[in-house]
């Protein structure tokens, strides 16, 4: 199985002859915050050839360093759909194997997971806007004093 996640929201990968969803790219990314032995895996649509595979393409694989490589959950595309579900089950995992088994914390698992979401797609909002600021403050590729954005004209 192979990781095919681009780098930013509807790029078409060549590989895959698929688009990439940013959604699933900062799934991955949260998935490596949370234990970085995970990783995202896909199957693309051209190489399913099982029924299980059509049904759930999507897999949460855990890579340790002293084991061998295993599949934590497969995932269907409506599962994709709601990956703070996903994270909130993982956390789940967690807390059942500590031993405290209540809803309340079942609640706040998948609402951390939604905040974890929101926040992965928020820092990289916050990194296009430090990206534009630099542009915007290094004069742009013309090296001028003033350009034009989006039809406004900004100068220093």
């Amino acid at each position: 199985m192979e990781t095919y996640l681009g780098q930013s929201a509807n790029v078409y990968n060549s590989d895959l002859g698929e688009f990439v969803n940013d959604d699933h790219v900062h799934f991955a990314q949260v998935l490596q915050d949370l234990k970085p032995t995970y990783s995202l895996v896909y199957i693309p649509v051209k190489d399913r050839t099982t029924p299980e595979e059509k049904q759930k393409p999507w897999a949460i694989l855990d890579s340790p360093d002293n084991a061998p490589q295993y599949i934590v959950r497969y995932m269907s595309q409506e599962d994709m759909k709601e990956p703070h579900k996903v994270l909130a089950w993982l956390f789940d995992g967690d807390i059942v194997r500590h031993g405290a088994e209540n809803v309340l914390k079942r609640i706040e698992a998948e609402e951390n997971a939604k905040k974890l979401m929101d926040l992965k797609r928020r820092e990289d909002e916050l990194e296009d806007i430090l990206e534009f600021g630099e542009f915007a403050m290094s004069g742009g590729r013309s090296k001028l004093h003033t350009f034009t954005h989006n039809g406004k004209k900004f100068g220093r």
